[in-house]
């Protein structure tokens, strides 16, 4: 049920968090070499230091072009903080984090309409590509989605 989903969510957005941008660095791909996406299962097997050695050289130079793309005023400075919010800077990367805006499935802003499609398009099914995960779908509750970076209005 919606509860099962939460903590599910929850625990996958708190790995998410204590990987993000901690670890000591390690040799970057070329740059011209694509993005290695996980393994199926492989992100609940990795240790927190891998964690943060994938966020820090995969998905934050992906996720940093695509939101960079998408609005280069607002995100042209993409970094933890981003997702995880001002808390990166001393190492909490919480997730969902209370620093992004509340998701109201049942009443969404017509002014950020562009953005829920940004999401919707490319960060969901990006993040779940990346992190070897099925994307959240109403068949897939159990799928990467919105709730695992967000907070829902209403705490439901």
């Amino acid at each position: 049920g919606s509860l099962r989903r939460m903590k599910l969510t929850l625990v996958l957005a708190s790995a998410l968090a204590l990987a993000a941008c901690g670890g000591k660095s390690s040799p970057k791909e070329p740059a011209n070499a694509a993005p290695t996406p996980l393994a199926a299962g492989a992100w609940e097997g990795m240790s927190d230091k891998d964690r943060a050695t994938f966020m820090k050289h995969t998905v934050m130079p992906v996720m940093g072009e695509k939101f960079a793309a998408f609005d280069a005023q607002e995100f042209g400075d993409f970094s933890c903080k981003t997702c995880h919010g001002p808390g990166a800077e001393e190492g909490k990367f919480e997730m969902p984090s209370g620093a992004l805006p509340e998701l109201d499935f049942n009443n969404p802003d017509p002014d950020d309409a562009a953005i829920h499609e940004f999401m919707e398009k490319e960060v969901k099914p990006g993040m779940a590509q990346l992190l070897g995960m099925t994307e959240w779908s109403p068949e897939n509750p159990k799928g990467f989605g919105c709730l695992a970076c967000h907070t829902m209005a209403g705490g439901e």
